[in-house]
Order: C-alpha cells, then structure tokens, then sequence
C-alpha cells in the first residue's frame, strides 16, 4: 500500500478532485447563463425605454422629424448663443481696454487743467501787479502835476 499512494493520488483524492471539476464547471456554467440573461433584459430593458420615449416624442412632437427639427434648431440657437456670449467677452475686453485709456486722457486732462489754472493764476497776478504800477506811475505823474500846478500857484500868489 505504501507503494500505491507513493505512485500516485488515491481513487477517493481523484474522485473529490473530479466532483470539484465538475461544481466549478456547473457554476461557471450557470454564471454564464446568467450573464447572457442580464444582457438579454439589461437590451430588452433599453429597448422599452427607447420604444417609449418614441411614444412621447409623437404625443408631444407628432413626429420623429419634427422632433429632429426642434433639436436641430435648439442646438444651431445654442451655438448662436455661444457665439454671441464670446462676441459679449471680447467687447467687454475691449471696453475695460478703452476705460483704462479714457481714465488715463482723463488724468492727464486733470493735470493739464491744474498746470493751465496755474498759469492763469500766475497772469492774474502779473496783470494785477501790472495794474497797480500803472495806477502808481499814473498816481505819480498826478501828484507831479498838482505839484507843478501847485507850484505855480504858489508864484502866482506871491
């Protein structure tokens, strides 16, 4: 006996061995089949549902080409919209664009305005010392007149 397990499996190790060959055949079988009975129900399953969007689709629409029609038009609009959003975005870059240079002129208009005011300040008083100095030679020459005259007067009196 000793010999016959040396050589080789026994019958009742080759027997078990073959009921487990025999359980995973039988499940991998059954495993299958249940695979291909979900497929067949997970497509039956997508079939039903397309089968009744189609029914909604012709109470809503009439038609399957109407319903194409629609989102035909649906989707040229969205890509009109699109376009016009991005047309929106570069009008509004160009728009802070030209708020920059706008505040820019606007500053240097400022400063152009407050240097100009400056000057006008600056003639102002120039042309009220101007003014005043003529009314001083003029006051003078007055006053050397009534000197003059008062001169005379004074030889005249005498």
């Amino acid at each position: 006996m000793a010999n016959e397990t040396s050589k080789g499996l026994s019958v009742n190790v080759k027997t078990f061995i073959l009921v487990l060959v025999f359980v995973n055949v039988g499940f991998a079988s059954k495993m299958i089949h249940k695979y291909y009975a979900m497929k067949e129900t997970g497509y039956i399953r997508e079939q039903t549902f397309k089968e009744q969007l189609e029914q909604r689709v012709m109470k809503s629409f009439g038609s399957m080409e109407e319903m194409n029609q629609m989102i035909a038009d649906i989707t040229r609009q969205k890509e009109e919209a699109e376009k016009l959003a991005d047309s929106f975005k570069e009008q509004g870059e160009q728009l802070r664009f030209t708020n920059v240079k706008i505040e820019d002129s606007k500053s240097k208009l400022e400063e152009e305005k407050a240097r100009l005011q400056k000057q006008i300040w600056e003639l102002e008083d120039a042309l009220s010392q101007g003014k005043k100095e003529t009314l001083i030679q003029e006051l003078t020459s007055k006053i050397e007149v009534l000197e003059k005259e008062n001169a005379e007067l004074k030889e005249r009196l005498k």
